[in-house]
């Protein structure tokens, strides 16, 4: 297994994809706070002082990228590269007599998320020192309270948030790419699932207004809501509730929605993994 993930990082790590989709994150971090550096000090306006929790918040904006539409949709394009460029590449048939498929699917799937990850960190450490820099060259005081703890639990926080709709964007590009294998069809087949993950919410409560609320049905089954929930509860303490017109709430306690997020992510992979399994690689 260990060949296997060292051939996948060393096929991915040069490949254009991985520059566009990829690095791009640490280079556009490190281009955007080096103009901000420059803007600071061509101003003569301090500007208002910074609590040390705003000052931390202007690191972190890379946690979000698995968090938002965008940043779904550009993991989304990385993932089905990853797994329909094989078919278009035509270097299964390389591979496939000389690996079990589980392992292939696997290294794949280890190598990209972790590809983004050592991106996202290099460019929150990124993100960090330029902060410095600029407070540092400007001649102003880090507010007090900006500490490595502090740095690091708020990071972590962010981290932790975007772990499940990582996985799940992960989950819809490779099995789409697998069904499909088209890096093209997996793109946009999965744009469409992360949009109806970030839609569906307001189409149910919207919709229930007209007396749609059989809608309610897939909601609470779909992982769409329990994003939002488990989201809900890491961030606050507290679960997201839906009340619908009929003043029906939509609510679940944050294991349940911990348990409809694993078992859809597994789910996914599963029926990826089974699907190429049973593939005839020419």
């Amino acid at each position: 297994m260990r060949n296997i993930v060292s051939a996948e990082w060393t096929k991915l790590l040069p490949h254009r994809g991985t520059w566009l989709l990829v690095w791009l994150y640490p280079i556009a971090v490190a281009v955007i706070m080096a103009i901000a550096i420059g803007v600071k000090l061509a101003s003569s306006d301090p500007g208002a002082a910074l609590t040390a929790k705003a000052w931390i918040e202007q690191t972190a904006p890379i946690w979000y990228v698995p968090m938002i539409s965008l940043g779904r949709y550009l993991v989304a394009a990385y993932f089905a590269l990853v797994f329909a460029g094989e078919y278009g590449w035509n270097t299964w048939k390389l591979v496939v007599p000389h690996a079990a498929r589980w392992k292939l699917v696997g290294a794949k799937y280890l190598v990209t998320i972790g590809l983004l990850y050592l991106a996202w960190i290099a460019t929150s450490v990124i993100a960090v020192l330029l902060q410095f820099a600029k407070f540092g060259i400007a001649g102003e005081a880090i507010p007090q309270g900006v500490t490595l703890a502090a740095i690091l639990a708020a990071h972590g926080k962010l981290v932790l948030l975007g772990i499940a709709p990582l996985l799940l964007t992960a989950a819809y590009a490779s099995v789409m790419a697998v069904l499909t294998r088209s890096t093209l069809a997996a793109f946009l087949i999965s744009l469409v699932f992360v949009t109806f993950d970030e839609l569906l919410g307001k189409i149910v409560g919207g919709l229930s207004n007209f007396g749609m609320e059989w809608l309610a049905v897939p909601y609470r089954v779909l992982p769409s809501y329990h994003l939002d929930n488990w989201a809900s509860w890491l961030r606050d303490g507290t679960g997201h509730q839906l009340r619908l017109a009929s003043g029906a709430i939509v609510s679940y306690s944050h294991t349940t929605s911990l348990l409809v997020l694993a078992i859809w992510i597994m789910g996914l992979a599963g029926l990826c993994l089974l699907t190429f399994r049973r593939q005839d690689i020419n």
